[in-house]
């Protein structure tokens, strides 16, 4: 069990209450679609105030980890398609409407991690990750080609289950099958143009302009454990980000 707390004077209690909440989901107290005590079993148990667990809990809800029903109680978040899908895939139609894409797998290998590899998924010089390419398609048009780099390490059997059997998003699959939750993720937008592989992939001309989107998806800890490059066709979609 977590040790109960005193508050510090150069640190919000209610922070300090979240981190040790944190920390037992992270040790899998609680798994994914498990309830939380309610705020009165925290507060009794931290020896705090219920305000301040429902800061602490208010808090884990804005950073995604949790989700809370009225009359239910507070719930450990899970993955599902649609929820990957609405948090993590921003590419809109000029239309307005924002569709789910399906995927193409093209090739999906080992390989030694390069040194900007190592550098952004924190590995060792000696480690080798799995490399997977596919297409996302929206109206069965190819739209994006995406490259997706994971330690092959963390995710052991990946390349194996390749053929076939990779569901249309991954952030599920790394819960379910690896026990690992993606909770946040940085991208880097630029603009690139075209190869002669990637436009031909995209039925595009070599040379035209796409969006290039550089993602690091993280866990716990920010701790990195994906990084995808999607070069994006915006002929006829954008990227859009909501900030709330």
């Amino acid at each position: 069990m977590a040790k109960r707390v005193t508050a510090l004077a150069f640190r919000p209690l209610f922070a300090q209450i979240k981190e040790l909440i944190v920390e037992r989901v992270r040790a899998g107290e609680w798994q994914a679609g498990n309830p939380l005590p309610s705020e009165h079993e925290f507060a009794d148990f931290y020896n705090v105030s219920q305000g301040t667990v429902r800061k602490a809990i208010a808090e884990m809800a804005a950073d995604n980890l949790v989700e809370r029903y009225r009359g239910k109680g507070t719930f450990v978040a899970s993955h599902t398609d649609e929820r990957e899908h609405s948090r993590f895939f921003h590419i809109v139609g000029n239309d307005g409407v924002k569709r789910l894409p399906g995927s193409e797998p093209l090739s999906c290998q080992r390989s030694q991690a390069t040194k900007d590899t190592q550098k952004v998924l924190e590995l060792g010089d000696d480690k080798t990750v799995v490399i997977a390419e596919r297409l996302r398609l929206i109206d069965d048009v190819p739209i994006i080609l995406e490259t997706i780099t994971i330690s092959d390490d963390m995710f052991p059997g990946f390349s194996e289950a390749w053929n076939g059997k990779i569901p249309n998003e991954f952030y599920p699959l790394y819960e379910t099958k690896y026990g690992t939750r993606v909770i946040g993720a940085k991208e880097r937008l630029s603009v690139i143009t075209a190869t002669n592989r990637v436009a031909n992939l995209l039925g595009l001309s070599p040379g035209t302009p796409l969006l290039q989107i550089d993602r690091t998806a993280f866990t716990f800890g920010e701790q990195p454990v994906e990084r995808r490059v999607s070069q994006c066709n915006t002929a006829h979609y954008h990227y859009l980000s909501v900030l709330n």
